[in-house]
């Protein structure tokens, strides 16, 4: 098949008319002679369509920042109503608080002014003072008890203000008490329970030519008379010391030995001592006596065994010894009869 490319004779004349092909015979091409689709070029209506494109973009933008704001607005006025309500709920909160720190006071007070007046009531009231008659002193044997009631310091006073601790502090430094309990009964009776140091010893003092009641700690009471126990027992010292009362004795645990020793031997009752030989005691057995010389306290166990064990051979071989000393437990001996002449001397 043939293209004309040149056109027909009206194609030409009208083109030539037009203008359109001066200059350029000859110069009819391909595109012109088919139609080929060229490219839309963007004009007034591409120019609308952007516009309108980008109105709808800005309005959406519009739309979504009302509805942020709306969104923003919404939670701004809940938060506030949310706060308005916790500062009223605050207020209503504190004032009930504050109501009630009122009724508290108010209690507060009517409590503190009726404490005031008992206090002020059983301060003056006389029916709350301790007297004498009033007071119960219980364990007395040797002391007195006026003297008891003078150290306790109770007299006259109101029974809320006593202590009780204090009380037998006081009368624990007598001498001669060994402990004590006080107890406060409503409404004015006071009990002093007394525990006194028990005499258990006779100490004559041959120095001060006096008799002293000691208790087994060796410290010297106040008490004077006579106790009766038949298993009172009795020490002369012979020493140049002078006791007082509240003095205790040396060397430390004499008085303890001595018991010892009558418990042991059973019938002693008078001991002696002298700085230089220490205890000593007469023993008086069936058929004669004699002194033993029983030194310090060291190792008295032991002391009382030999005691026991020399007295048991002297007495079944018919011995009667000038004298006994187990000073030395581990060497004893014995001093031989006047008149008596043994193999080996004492």
């Amino acid at each position: 098949m043939r293209i004309n490319l040149v056109g027909d004779s009206r194609t030409q004349k009208r083109w030539r008319k037009s203008g359109k092909g001066r200059g350029r015979r000859g110069s009819r091409t391909f595109e012109s002679a088919i139609s080929i689709p060229q490219p839309v070029r963007r004009g007034s209506g591409a120019k609308k369509r952007v516009k309108d494109t980008a109105g709808k973009a800005s309005k959406k933008a519009d739309r979504s920042q009302a509805t942020r704001t709306r969104t923003a607005r919404t939670r701004a006025e809940r938060r506030q109503r949310a706060q308005r309500a916790a500062a009223a709920s605050s207020a209503g909160i504190l004032q009930r608080i504050q109501w009630r720190s009122v009724g508290w006071r108010l209690l507060a007070l009517v409590v503190l002014a009726a404490l005031i007046g008992v206090m002020v009531y059983i301060s003056s009231d006389f029916s709350f003072f301790v007297y004498q008659d009033s007071t119960r002193i219980e364990g007395v044997r040797f002391m007195q008890a006026d003297e008891i009631f003078a150290a306790s310091g109770v007299n006259e006073q109101n029974i809320f203000w006593i202590d009780p601790a204090e009380i037998a502090g006081r009368i624990v430094a007598l001498d001669g008490v060994k402990a004590a309990r006080v107890r406060c009964d409503l409404p004015t009776l006071v009990t002093i329970e007394v525990e006194e140091r028990e005499p258990v010893v006779m100490w004559r003092a041959t120095s001060q030519e006096q008799d002293l009641w000691l208790d087994d700690a060796g410290v010297v009471l106040p008490y004077h008379g006579d106790v009766n126990s038949p298993d009172m027992v009795f020490v002369v010292d012979y020493g140049e010391r002078h006791l007082k009362v509240g003095d205790r004795i040396e060397p430390e645990g004499i008085v303890r030995s001595v018991l010892q020793l009558a418990a042991a031997l059973p019938g002693e009752q008078v001991y002696y001592y002298q700085p230089d030989r220490g205890l000593s005691f007469t023993h008086r057995v069936s058929g004669g006596q004699w002194p033993v010389y029983v030194g310090t306290s060291d190792d008295l166990p032991r002391k009382i065994q030999v005691v026991q064990a020399l007295t048991e051979y002297l007495v079944a071989n018919n011995i009667g010894p000038r004298y006994v000393d187990v000073r030395w437990a581990e060497h004893p001996v014995y001093g031989k009869p006047e008149g008596v002449t043994l193999v080996g001397g004492d």
